[in-house]
């Protein structure tokens, strides 16, 4: 700690640059008026922007903390299922997958209406829009 404490006041405490300058009043524009204190605050406004992005990353992080993300060989065999039901549709099928806005594995039962290829999602005819990535396990369910 003394050793920061050295180093700052090596930095920081050193006026003597300035010396010349210390004691000069103030520089006051005879063209333009002083600014008002709230339009002076409102050049920082941008910067709020960022006002609890931290926070926003730490709670998005915290619920995929729990996603078990799969390895190449994984990977291929959920996309060889969905491409051979695709050619199958409508199709009762049961999945597990990841819902990234609870943060857990949901299971669900449902009739597969379309694979959207462009987005990566299986459509139910429920409404339900899974991603193909957030899927660990699907099987047709036998009828």
């Amino acid at each position: 700690m003394k050793d920061k404490e050295r180093i700052e006041q090596a930095l920081f405490s050193d006026t003597s640059r300035y010396d010349d300058i210390m004691a000069a009043p103030r520089h006051v524009s005879r063209a333009h008026l002083p600014m008002p204190r709230e339009d002076r605050a409102a050049q920082f406004a941008p910067f709020a922007a960022l006002t609890g992005y931290h926070k926003l990353l730490a709670e998005t992080a915290s619920r995929y903390q729990r996603k078990h993300y799969l390895n190449q060989a994984e990977k291929r065999v959920i996309e060889k299922q969905v491409a051979e039901m695709q050619d199958h549709l409508p199709l009762e099928v049961k999945l597990e997958y990841f819902d990234g806005q609870s943060g857990y594995y949901q299971e669900y039962s449902g009739e597969l209406r379309h694979v959207d290829r462009d987005r990566h999602k299986l459509v139910f005819t429920d409404g339900l829009a899974v991603a193909v990535a957030n899927l660990r396990k699907i099987r047709v369910q036998e009828s």
